[in-house]
């Protein structure tokens, strides 16, 4: 039997919280630790790498996950990507090899040390083998095992970071090294589980497998990805290379501590992510279009204000943010992080919504719509970043605009699939933004008379979070419940804590 998908998403949850709780931790130390400079090559070369990978990956790992999820008993899919992952290895060390032999280095990687640049390929090989890895324990079903191990895993690797900061001349080599021994040990303690479970068997190492057939099967759900992959990755790429290049190692700092920190704001949904799209894939396979239809019209606009609810209020606490965790080196990257809170938010429907694509084989489509949004995401490159000189702060405002586009443009395709209307959720979009924003301005300016930043902090987050409460009871469709619902969990809260007090 395996677990509900309620069951999978709150474990899925609880991890992303602690998670987001250690990467808080992450953030008041990593970036203090390194400085501007050496943080900012991290970024790019975690930037740089990650998008090349995917290139690399085109798309063949959402198809793994999406055919191993619709059929968990074909293991062979296993020992094919398997041999995909070492030709994807082999070809990311071949191509660091010609850009060295062709004197391109530089050109790609500028203001980096050599030593750091093979450092950051085997971060970005090992990052993306992790994510593989858990991609096949949500088709398997086994989030809640490998879930409470990402998160025991976590809590011992921030141990060993606060240690080398302590007590190592910590630097970026060292950061590097300890990302490799959290990266290698998760994927081996994972590896044991899988084993365990009857996963990673003998049959695995059957290579006699029908590879034509199987590459075929890769090709048709990969290839309508290829083209967009192409030009998607190759404008990630260049807009990052040209962040770097025109503003440098700092303004690509700001940018990477920017996007940590509006990255936390996006645990709520990113838990859900890989549990809808298995139910979408499963569903349409049985061809429960209903269902389909049931769970996007509730889960994508509770995530989505979920995801708001925290983007809108970190938006409006940036300069306070900054001083609790960072110092006086990274304070110009307030105005950044204004603009990077509210990227998460509609990443919730790039997920969610594009999720729905994979699961109904409609590739081409979401090619398209790519392709279109990617381009777009150019023009804003070329105007905030290299005519108007913007920095990071221009980075933020191409990544935001770029996202509203193409992810509305997704929305429209996917409502006339199952049959909804687009006005209903656009229009949802707008007012929970706006009412959030509403609230924590008052709530900001409300709190400017304490003198401690940190209680300014946290007294705005409680009155915050008590007027969103209120507000939820009042318009309980702004997180797509109802009111019923709401005393529903409140009479189960309170029942629980009887129960405690017996």
């Amino acid at each position: 039997m395996e677990d509900s998908l309620k069951k999978r998403y709150i474990i899925k949850l609880l991890s992303n919280i602690i998670n987001g709780l250690i990467n808080i931790v992450l953030v008041a130390i990593v970036p203090k630790a390194l400085g501007p400079v050496a943080f900012g090559q991290f970024s790019y070369l975690q930037q740089f790498f990650t998008q090349f990978i995917a290139f690399l990956d085109a798309g063949t790992s959402m198809a793994f996950f999406t055919k191993l999820s619709a059929n968990s008993s074909r293991k062979h899919l296993i020992t094919f990507y398997f041999i995909f992952s070492i030709i994807l290895f082999i070809g990311l060390f071949v191509f660091l090899y010609l850009i060295g032999l062709l004197n391109y280095i530089d050109v790609l990687l500028p203001d980096i040390p050599k030593e750091y640049i093979i450092f950051g390929a085997l971060f970005g090989f090992f990052s993306w083998t992790t994510q593989v890895y858990i991609k096949m324990s949500d088709a398997y079903a086994l989030t809640v095992s490998v879930e409470l191990i990402k998160i025991l895993h976590k809590i011992l690797a921030l141990v060993l970071l606060l240690y080398m900061v302590k007590f190592l001349p910590f630097d970026l080599n060292i950061y590097f090294y300890f990302q490799f021994i959290s990266l290698l040990s998760f994927l081996m303690i994972i590896s044991i589980l899988f084993v365990k479970k009857s996963i990673l068997t003998k049959q695995i190492l059957d290579f006699k497998i029908a590879y034509k057939n199987i590459t075929k099967e890769f090709f048709v759900f990969s290839s309508p990805l290829f083209v967009f992959n192409v030009v998607a990755i190759s404008i990630s790429l260049f807009d990052i290379w040209l962040l770097q290049s025109i503003s440098g190692s700092v303004q690509t700092g700001f940018y990477g501590l920017a996007y940590s920190i509006a990255a936390m704001c996006f645990l709520f949904t990113s838990a859900m992510t890989p549990i809808i799209t298995r139910e979408f894939a499963k569903s349409y396979t049985e061809n429960d279009i209903e269902n389909v239809k049931k769970l996007f019209k509730r889960y994508i606009p509770m995530l989505y204000a979920i995801s708001a609810y925290f983007s809108v209020f970190i938006a409006f606490q940036s300069e306070n943010l900054l001083s609790i965790f960072t110092d006086e080196k990274f304070k110009d990257a307030a105005f950044v992080l204004v603009i990077m809170a509210f990227y998460p938010i509609h990443q919730t429907y790039g997920q969610l919504s594009g999720s729905l694509f994979f699961a109904t084989n409609s590739t081409k489509l979401y090619r398209n719509i790519g392709l279109v949004s990617s381009l777009i995401g150019l023009f804003f490159s070329y105007i905030f970043i290299y005519h108007l000189e913007l920095g990071a702060v221009g980075f933020a405002w191409k990544m935001i605009l770029a996202q509203i586009i193409g992810v509305n443009i997704q929305l429209y395709f996917n409502t006339r699939l199952l049959n909804m209307k687009i006005f209903t959720f656009a229009f949802h979009q707008i007012y929970t933004v706006v009412i959030f924003a509403f609230i924590a301005y008052m709530c900001t300016t409300f709190m400017y008379s304490f003198e401690s930043v940190l209680l300014k902090f946290l007294f705005s987050g409680f009155m915050y979070t008590l007027m969103v409460l209120v507000v939820s009871i009042l318009l309980p469709s702004i997180f797509s419940v109802n009111r019923e619902e709401i005393f529903s969990l409140v009479k189960k809260l309170k029942g629980f804590s009887s129960e405690k007090r017996v």
